[in-house]
């Protein structure tokens, strides 16, 4: 194995730790794009990036085709992401991965065999036990976002109970809507809640009935 090819093997590796960091926050977050997304699209740009100055240094014109090869899988992966009704994004990985292979591909393409091995190993991995290690290590920590509804009699304090019990589980709560029914005598409220992936909905809802007033709880 070559000093370059070993330097770029290094180099993705770097870029695949640095790229799941900045993935973890996100997928502790329960943001759309997690840490096998990041780590597939920092690892691509960082072996893209690599063949530019290695791969095509006795090909002129040759940085244009990787340049165009970029363009041309950007717009696949694009097509692979969806939104669903409810505002989910689904096929992030899949364009990232996408974008990997266009990457080994480019590696094959230019002769680094053994690179492109090992980045599909590390592909391979991001892909298949990512998911596993963030389950097990992270999952007391993880957080999922919720819209909790709450529907009840008006009385004073009612809001302040609701909250009270959102914080003795340290659930982050803000107002989306307030209103009054019938004449005033019935209150409706829903809530984006931030709690912890582990929480027990069950547990919640039944808490959320035991105040005074509370008549009827959905989670969305």
């Amino acid at each position: 194995m070559s000093e370059i090819a070993v330097d770029i093997i290094i180099r993705a590796l770097v870029a695949a730790a640095l790229g799941g960091l900045i993935g973890l926050e996100r997928e502790l977050g329960d943001h759309p794009a997690g840490i096998r997304t990041h780590i597939l699209v920092t690892l691509g740009a960082c072996v893209f990036t690599s063949l530019s100055l290695f791969g095509f240094s006795g090909a002129p014109g040759g940085d244009r085709v990787a340049a165009a090869v970029v363009t041309g899988i950007g717009f696949i992966g694009a097509g692979a992401i969806l939104r669903s009704e409810g505002g989910v994004f689904t096929g992030l990985t899949t364009a990232a991965s996408l974008w990997s292979c266009a990457a080994i591909g480019m590696l094959v393409g230019t002769g680094f065999f053994v690179v492109s091995i090992i980045v599909t190993v590390i592909v391979l991995l991001v892909l298949s036990i990512i998911d596993w290690l963030v389950d097990s290590v992270a999952r007391h920590v993880k957080y999922r976002r919720m819209v909790l509804s709450v529907s009840g009699e008006h009385r004073k304090g009612y809001l302040e109970d609701i909250r009270e019990a959102l914080s003795e589980h340290r659930c982050r709560s803000e107002i989306m809507t307030y209103g009054r029914l019938e004449d005033g005598c019935r209150v409706h409220i829903s809530f984006k809640v931030r709690l912890k992936a582990e929480a027990d909905l069950q547990e919640l809802t039944d808490l959320f009935y035991g105040i005074r007033g509370v008549t009827d709880i959905s989670w969305e």
